[in-house]
């Protein structure tokens, strides 16, 4: 098969018009012609090729070095002797030759390199005389130079620029091409088939460097190769970033170089090594000129073609031009020239982003006095771009000419930037390797002190109090790292507070306990939190609002206190329920989570989503968000947040009386409970394993862990501050647990709240429903009713009203009102409660919906039935499963039965081994 001639389908065309009349009389000659290098041998090896496929006789000549008389000797020896004979005889001319079909037919005359063919006119009068004699039909193609002179026009044919040319009579037919540059597209497809892949833009600049000569296009692309080519993002080829091309391909470039000034090369071979494209501070540094003395020298190099201009940067106008420059200027000396840019930059403190590239580079290069200034400029280079400085301590953390400081300094910089990224997992695994080499105790400190400083942002504060003890063992308090006094600020580390009374005042008591603390943490977050955890929610809101108003963040700790800030004051408006403006402010921490260069930080905006949804009353969006959110918190480590996804699908189970996902979810919240006293999630994780608890083992077991938390540190103020159904809830349970003390503890401390808070609509309201419940006052429920701000609130103060109504009418009434809300909230499990109610009173409303089910199988059971068979394949009784359902143990056996039937099983046994299969 005939390898594909790149954009030379129309010449292949012409040797397909003579073949097809090769067997006819008369003979055909085609005369190519083309520049050096334009692929006329490799045009007739395809010729030849094409003819042999034909099926006719073929003969390719090497002419090198023939004279007319030797070729019209050569074309009589063809006549008179087989082919085969000639063939041996002249096997130093003959380059291919192929036996045809046929004895008598037409016979290929091939011809490459006719140097002594000059006009048309003698290669017609050679072919004329050959087919005087010859006995069989003949075409002769032959490859001539480029001076080939053009006929004089016959009557009646006009010659025009086209590269085809047709001429002859009857007896001789004579077509003329010229093998002109290859156009763009075959351009393309040749680099791909050489490539391997597509041509990108830099490639093709490359490749313009060939004028479109195929001979100089095959040595660029062979040498692209050879330098090294990578798939871009789109799937094109570019070259490699460390690809350097070979001399001869480099040459093509260098005339553009012969007419610029001695000045003006000298800057070239600066700006050079500083990069295809570079910056005219640092060349101006380099050279100790002003930017303004160089544009003379640019305005040429642009003149000459050597320059460009890309991305608002002076840049050299392609890979080939730029390297033919730069490979004039030895490698030490590009080192030096790297690291004195780098060391006038870092000097003049104006281009701290520019520095510590150009150190990376000489350092690179073996430069260790770059190497040892490298450490300082990523450093400064971190206070504006924590993300890019990472990136660059990454690569000089490869570099074997560090020394200890350096390197620690460096793994903190790739850590805090991974950090920012939402990469928490990669920060800590590159820490604790640093950590594994010998290390001195101050280097051992920094490297604690900033993996603390991550296990904190990741949520992990067991690890990061591990971490802050590791500091302090090692050196005194005025010696330890400033990143220490966070992990205390937020650790449980120096907590004396167990053993406390559950419900201590907020009016300032115990300020004189934490006086003397030395706050070095970011005081509008750390500080916000204590205010909220006291109870001022005006001034918590006013430091987060200063923290996020403060304008953009550059260093890494700010960056990452901004996104703990803006998480923060998300949950905090969730729990005033400012909805809307909870709303805007998510959006704009998704969107510092989406700028961050990771997904990472999605782990804690996708807890918030979930928390904002399910105190809207959407559980069934609410459940996939924290789902979502806790499988990116395992990816990246971004586990800060965690906890509050896990008590959202806690919360939602217990609503959707999905009881054993509740449970499970229930103990992980009781066991970070147990390990860290209070941080921002600790009021939802109580909240939820408070719920959990209630409804697996009654009033009395919530109300003393509610009493063990608080006694332990919990902020009491915190946890009624979650919800403005917080309050009201624990003051019914302890009630219904005969402990009015707590319940008169829980409702004083809501009206403090309220009294400190004016204006707080939703604590009022909260206060008032306490009261309410406290002193059985109806009055204030319906006050409460009616500043409730969201439909599960609501819904509560209706059940609370019904239950002291003496009313039967409007005792139904507030019911039913209840019954919408419940199930407006996601939470059918309140709803059947508030039924059960109604049944007591004499009223059954209908909830079920006809729905077309099979009649065996699971498809077949009821969302009721699914319930029952839930409850009962985790061990519950009868009577158990309906006290959670809120049913009589007579409908739920009832259920059981239908269950068996539809499943075709007769045990519970059968039925756990189905439900958990």
């Amino acid at each position: 098969m005939m390898a594909r001639l790149y954009g030379r389908g129309r010449e292949l065309g012409l040797v397909r018009t003579l073949l097809a009349r090769a067997n006819g009389p008369g003979t055909g000659l085609l005369i190519v012609t083309g520049g050096r290098g334009t692929g006329k041998s490799r045009f007739l090896a395809s010729a030849s090729q094409l003819a042999a496929e034909s099926g006719l006789e073929v003969v390719q000549l090497n002419g090198g070095g023939l004279s007319g008389a030797s070729l019209r000797y050569l074309l009589d020896e063809l006549r008179e002797a087989p082919l085969e004979e000639f063939a041996d005889r002249w096997h130093d001319w003959v380059d291919f030759h192929a036996p045809g079909g046929s004895p008598q037919g037409a016979v290929v005359v091939a011809i490459d390199d006719a140097d002594w063919c000059r006009s048309v006119e003698s290669a017609m009068r050679i072919v004329r005389g050959a087919d005087v004699h010859s006995a069989r039909s003949l075409v002769v193609v032959l490859a001539c130079p480029d001076d080939v002179t053009e006929p004089a026009a016959e009557p009646g044919t006009a010659w025009d620029s086209e590269q085809v040319h047709r001429l002859g009579d009857q007896s001789l037919a004579v077509l003329c091409c010229r093998l002109l540059p290859l156009p763009r597209e075959a351009i393309e497809q040749l680099a791909a088939e050489v490539l391997g892949m597509p041509p990108g833009p830099e490639i093709m600049e490359v490749c313009s460097y060939a004028g479109g000569v195929p001979a100089r296009l095959m040595r660029l692309l062979t040498g692209l190769l050879e330098a090294g080519v990578e798939t871009a993002p789109d799937g094109t080829a570019r070259p490699h970033d460390a690809c350097v091309l070979p001399p001869q391909a480099r040459a093509l470039a260098s005339r553009r170089l012969t007419g610029v000034s001695d000045s003006t090369r000298r800057m070239l071979d600066i700006a050079s090594v500083l990069g295809q494209s570079f910056d005219l501070e640092a060349l101006s540094a380099v050279l100790g000129h002003s930017p303004l003395s160089l544009l003379p020298a640019i305005r040429e190099a642009r003149e000459a073609g050597v320059l460009t201009t890309e991305d608002s940067l002076p840049a050299f106008k392609d890979l080939l031009v730029w390297q033919a420059v730069r490979e004039t200027v030895p490698r030490p000396v590009r080192g030096a020239i790297l690291r004195d840019v780098g060391h006038r930059l870092l000097a003049c403190g104006g281009a701290d982003t520019l520095s510590a590239g150009y150190l990376l580079r000489a350092a690179e290069s073996g430069d260790r006095r770059a190497a040892l200034s490298l450490p300082e400029a990523v450093a400064r280079r971190a206070r504006n771009d924590p993300v890019t400085a990472s990136d660059i301590a990454a690569q000089a953390l490869r570099l074997p000419l560090l020394e200890e400081d350096g390197r620690v300094r460096l793994v903190r910089i790739k850590a805090a930037g991974l950090t920012v990224r939402g990469l928490l997992s990669e920060a800590v695994l590159c820490l604790e390797e640093a950590l594994k080499r010998p290390l001195g105790p101050a280097s051992a400190s920094l490297l604690h002190a900033r993996l603390g400083t991550v296990h904190l942002c990741g949520g992990d504060l067991a690890a990061a109090t591990a971490q802050a003890r590791q500091v302090l063992s090692r050196a005194g308090r005025s010696r330890a790292p400033r990143e220490t006094a966070l992990l205390l600020d937020f650790c449980p580390l120096r907590w004396d507070d167990a053993g406390q009374e559950p419900w201590r005042a907020a009016d300032g008591r115990d300020k004189g306990k934490d006086a003397d603390r030395v706050r070095y943490a970011d005081p509008d977050v750390v500080g916000s939190h204590r205010s909220w955890c006291e109870g001022r929610v005006a001034e918590s809101l006013d430091m987060l609002h200063e923290s996020s108003a403060s304008g953009p963040a550059p260093s890494w700790g700010d960056r990452v206190a901004a996104i703990f800030a803006g998480a923060a004051r998300v949950q905090y408006l969730v729990s005033l329920r400012g909805f809307a403006e909870a709303e805007a402010e998510l959006r704009e921490a998704e969107a510092r989570a989406g700028a961050s260069g990771g997904r990472g930080w999605h782990a804690m905006t996708g807890s918030l989503r979930a928390l904002l949804l399910l105190e809207q009353g959407k559980v069934a969006a609410a459940v996939p968000a924290a789902e979502a959110s806790l499988d990116l918190s395992r990816q990246y480590g971004t586990g800060a947040l965690a906890p509050l996804a896990r008590a959202v699908l806690a919360i939602a189970s217990l609503r959707r009386v999905d009881i054993p996902a509740a449970v499970r979810q229930a103990e992980f919240l009781d066991a970070e409970l147990s390990r860290h006293r209070s941080n921002w999630t600790t009021p939802s994780m109580l909240w939820a394993a408070l719920l959990v608890t209630e409804a697996r083992q009654g009033p009395r077991a919530a109300v003393r862990m509610a009493e063990r938390r608080l006694s332990e540190g919990v902020s009491p103020y915190e946890l009624l501050l979650y919800a403005p159904y917080t309050a009201p809830w624990l003051v019914r349970t302890a009630l219904a647990a005969k402990l009015p003390e707590f319940a008169a503890e829980a409702s004083a401390a809501a009206g403090f709240l309220a009294r400190n808070n004016p204006g707080r609509q939703v604590l009022g309201a909260a206060a008032e429903h306490a009261r309410g419940l406290l002193r059985g006052d109806t009055a204030a429920l319906r006050h409460a009713a009616d500043l409730h701000q969201d439909p599960w609130s609501r819904a509560q103060a209706q059940e609370d009203l019904a239950s002291l109504c003496e009313d039967q009418n409007t005792a139904v009434h507030h019911l039913e009102w209840a019954i919408g809300a419940y199930m407006r909230s996601g939470a059918p499990r309140d709803a059947a409660r508030v039924r059960h109610s109604l049944r007591e009173r004499g009223v059954r409303k209908r909830h079920w919906k006809h729905a077309d089910r099979p009649v065996q199988g699971w498809a077949a059971l009821t969302e009721t039935e699914h319930t029952v068979a839930r409850l009962v394949a985790t061990g519950m009784t009868n009577r158990q499963a309906a006290e959670q359902m809120s049913l009589s143990h007579h409908t739920v056996n009832y259920h059981l039965r239908s269950i068996y039937r539809k499943l075709d099983i007769s045990s519970r046994v059968k039925l756990a081994a189905m439900v958990h299969a």
